[in-house]
């Protein structure tokens, strides 16, 4: 958890997880190998920072990325 009251920490975490949706769209360009493997090590790292602040990321087509918060 960070030191930030929990609805900035929250807000933070949203523009963080909208940025997930870019991620999935570039597996559409022709990169390199090494690239992908970048990428998607990339947005491991992003998930991995939700996850640890206690939000698990959803995707709906209605909805977009929203976030929910883990039950302790």
């Amino acid at each position: 958890m960070s030191i930030l009251a929990e609805t900035t920490e929250r807000k933070a975490l949203q523009e963080i997880a909208r940025s997930l949706r870019f991620y999935s769209n570039l597996d559409l360009l022709q990169i390199s190998g090494g690239d992908a493997v970048r990428i998607r090590h990339a947005e491991h790292i992003i998930k991995s920072i939700i996850a640890n602040n206690g939000y698990e990321v959803r995707t709906s087509k209605r909805r977009g990325i929203y976030l929910i918060k883990h039950r302790s």
